[in-house]
Order: structure tokens, then C-alpha cells, then sequence
């Protein structure tokens, strides 16, 4: 029993003196730390553009000549003119109300003359384009839209 307890008391006393050791040679209150004021004003500089620096400023800034970038440059022109559809006329229908019931009878009534049309939502008011190859073909929208009392008018626009 002696013999287990000593052994315990042995290896709890090396456990300890290791930790102390490990301490003592990792203290970092071992550097001697100058206070600023009796640095030089080269020192101070110094850290001061060490501190402030990144190391993409240092590369930037250094003189250095035999550095290349790992990375090859590449130049490109595209001609996006060909790919780019040109601008097509279409049409705005502005109304005077924008209330559910008026868009119904909008939508119901462009649908019905199989005009395309598009509903687009810009700060809680309906805008209305709508294609159209005659202007009579608009003319009636105005018109049978005035069966509903809706007040509208057809702008020209350039989609």
C-alpha cells in the first residue's frame, strides 16, 4: 500500500514540476519590453509601417524587380453587338386606376384580342406594355377599356 501511494505522490510531484518548467521557458513577460518614449524615431517609424502595412501594400510598393506574378494575362474583345437583340417598339398602356378590379378587366381584355402583353409591378403600380403591328388594334384597347371606365392612353416606348 506504501508502495502505491509513493509512486502516486512521485508521479503528481513530476506532473507539477513539468508544468512548472513548461511555464517558465514559454513566459512571455521574459522579453524586456521598452517603453516608447525612450524608442528613436527611426524605431518608431518603423513599427508604426510595419503595423499599418499589408503584405499586398508591401509587394506593391517594394522595388524589387525579379518577382512575376504566377499567373498568366489575358486579353479579350468580345463583339457583343451580334449577340445583343436590338431595341424593339412596343407600347405602354397608362391607365388611371391601378385597383384589382381594373387590372382584371385590363388583363381579361388584352387576353381576349390575343395582344402579348406585360404586368410589371414597379413601387405598388402596374406598368402595361403591350406589342402590337397597328395602332388601330390600340385604339381599340382605348376603347373597349372605356366600357369599364378606365381612362387610358397608349405611349410609345422602347423596349
Amino acid at each position: 500500500m506504501q508502495k502505491k501511494v509513493t509512486i502516486v505522490l512521485f508521479v503528481l510531484m513530476v506532473v507539477i514540476l513539468s508544468f512548472v518548467l513548461i511555464s517558465m521557458l514559454n513566459d512571455n513577460n521574459s522579453r524586456v519590453q521598452i517603453d516608447e518614449q525612450y524608442l528613436s524615431p527611426s524605431q518608431k517609424q518603423s513599427e508604426v509601417t510595419l503595423k499599418s502595412k499589408t503584405w499586398s501594400e508591401l509587394l506593391a510598393n517594394s522595388k524589387e524587380t525579379k518577382f512575376t506574378f504566377p499567373v498568366n494575362e489575358l486579353y479579350m474583345q468580345i463583339d457583343l453587338k451580334k449577340y445583343i437583340p436590338p431595341k424593339v417598339k412596343s407600347y405602354r398602356l397608362v391607365v388611371d386606376r391601378a385597383d384589382r378590379y381594373s387590372i382584371f378587366c385590363i388583363v381579361q381584355t388584352l387576353s381576349q384580342m390575343n395582344l402579348p402583353y406585360v404586368v410589371e409591378k414597379k413601387d405598388r403600380v402596374p406598368v402595361i406594355y403591350v406589342s402590337s403591328k397597328t395602332e388601330d388594334s390600340l385604339e381599340k384597347i382605348v376603347d373597349k377599356l372605356k366600357d369599364y371606365d378606365i381612362e387610358s392612353k397608349i405611349l410609345e416606348v422602347w423596349l
